[in-house]
């Protein structure tokens, strides 16, 4: 017999097995006791929280033979075909594969038909927020008024990215990310079922991996139980997972506070040669700042912080010394740096430097002095001060500006400046100014490069601060995707546009 992967062993095979989602299993539950159960249900959360293990669940219970409570029995003949993959009457449809018009008008077709085995025909269809624009109305027709013997369960991890016509007709639940004591209670089980050993601090760092996903932690601690013979260790989920340990990123710390720009390079150049990626040991470096960052201002770290108490004791004990303003200082300009990294053909290099930096007794960006303070009380009490504005930007004295005339003005200065970034502006498709926020929209599949070019920070820095002239006040912008402006507008349909952002939404052309 082939090996059956540890996640699918222990899928759950009622809803008191599901972990981290008690919410949604005391609400299901209810209503298949009470036979109230919905014709449509959305499941939406991040990858790995029990979304199609749900849906699976409520198929199956809604068509056992001998319902106890809510929970399916298991043991009638509809169970137990249903545990074998072997029930006709639950379709798994995968939209990322299956998100055209035919494909749906060929399910409205089908759905006419009685269940051949159970009492409901159930379908399943994952990662629903795939399907085209065409394909969710023709969905949306079945779903206004669904034969009496049909349950759809739509699971997706973008919630978002669905027409709001189709929320509006199913039942929505949210999964949450399963904590990690919890998680690291499921796998301490799962290891001890399989006679397998594992050390708790590679537990808890497989717990921290998974990011709040069960299937990701139980993939990873099979991985990791196939690979060793011996008990695993923190090291060995750190090589399975190609990821720096801990102990590794504080000794990075430890020589950048020394000064030793020798063992820096040193130990940067051994980190790279473990076949660790560019990303991921940035990535590394920024969680342990701000681990040392939660360590000096609170309390009771532990509870924020995914680690054992002797990690704790070792980054307090590198954390103490550096300032809280050097920590901000670093994170903020590393979360620049992995943007310019993007489009660098020497990231390591990039890196290599910003670590370097570290090392000089100029830590990566001067912090404010008590004297530079006391001469700007009237600035915002930030660690990095807007770059001065050019003078041929003037100010509207005596102008109220609303949203639209400071997008205008905003593009034309722009335009005066950069003809370049003004065509990558204009290639958004609408724009939202909100609590001092300017939001610009780009599609997903028509504008990405042009949203690339607008985020990268100087590009933002430089909007920021002829807004903040132009205004008076300081002007955030964000940049986001989005796949509902652009098919609204294809459908002259401003009324949805309405609905979703109220009267501020302004389309570019």
């Amino acid at each position: 017999m082939s090996y059956l992967a540890l996640y699918r062993k222990h899928r759950p095979v009622n809803f008191a097995a599901l972990v981290g989602q008690d919410h949604v299993v005391r609400t299901l539950k209810n209503a298949l006791s009470k036979n109230m159960v919905s014709h449509a249900y959305l499941l939406s959360g991040v990858r790995g929280t029990g979304k199609t293990s749900t849906a699976k669940l409520l198929a199956k219970a809604l068509n056992c033979l001998d319902l106890v409570d809510g929970e399916p029995c298991n043991k009638c003949m509809n169970c137990l075909k249903i545990n074998e993959g072997n029930f006709m009457d639950i379709i798994e449809i995968d939209a990322a594969s299956n998100r055209g018009i035919d494909e749906i008008r060929d399910l409205r077709e089908k759905i006419k038909f009685m269940p051949v085995e159970g009492k409901t025909k159930v379908y399943i269809i994952d990662e629903v927020h795939m399907l085209t624009g065409e394909a969710f109305n023709a969905l949306l027709k079945t779903l206004e008024e669904p034969p009496g013997h049909i349950v759809f369960i739509l699971a997706t991890t973008e919630p978002h990215k669905i027409p709001l016509t189709i929320l509006s007709r199913c039942q929505k639940f949210d999964f949450h990310k399963i904590p990690s004591d919890i998680l690291i209670e499921r796998l301490r089980f799962i290891a001890a079922d399989c006679n397998g050993r594992i050390t708790e601090e590679a537990l808890t760092l497989i717990a921290k991996l998974a990011g709040g996903g069960l299937r990701d932690a139980i993939s990873l601690l099979d991985q990791c139980l196939t690979s060793y013979d011996n008990e695993v260790t923190v090291e060995d989920v750190s090589q399975i997972a190609g990821i720096v340990e801990d102990k590794k990123i504080i000794e990075l710390f430890q020589q950048i506070a020394d000064k030793n720009v020798t063992e820096i390079m040193n130990l940067y150049e051994e980190l790279k040669g473990g076949g660790k990626s560019i990303g991921q040991l940035l990535f590394n470096i920024v969680e342990g700042l701000r681990n040392i960052l939660i360590i000096k201002s609170i309390q009771k770290p532990e509870q924020f912080i995914i680690a054992g108490e002797e990690m704790i004791r070792d980054l307090k004990k590198v954390g103490d010394r550096f300032t809280k303003e050097e920590i901000l200082n670093w994170i903020y300009k590393l979360g620049e740096l992995e943007s310019k990294m993007k489009y660098s053909n020497h990231p390591d290099i990039l890196l290599e430097v910003e670590l370097l930096k570290g090392s000089t007794g100029n830590p990566v960006t001067p912090t404010i002095t008590t004297e530079q303070k006391s001469t700007n009380t009237k600035k915002e009490n930030t660690i990095i001060e807007t770059p001065p504005m050019d003078e041929d930007v003037k100010p509207e004295t005596g102008v109220k500006l609303d949203g639209e005339k400071l997008w205008h003005r905003l593009m034309v200065i722009i335009g005066e400046k950069n003809k370049s970034l003004e065509a990558y502006y204009k290639g958004s498709v609408g724009h939202v100014f909100m609590d001092n926020i300017l939001t610009i929209y780009f599609d997903e599949n028509k504008s990405k490069f042009h949203k690339d070019r607008v985020e990268l920070p100087e590009n933002i820095e430089l909007a920021e601060v002829i807004l903040r002239k132009l205004a008076g006040r300081k002007i955030k912008i964000l940049v986001e995707f989005t796949n509902e402006i652009e098919e609204t507008k294809e459908k002259n349909s401003e009324d949805k546009i309405t609905e979703i952002f109220g009267n501020n939404i302004k389309y570019i052309n």
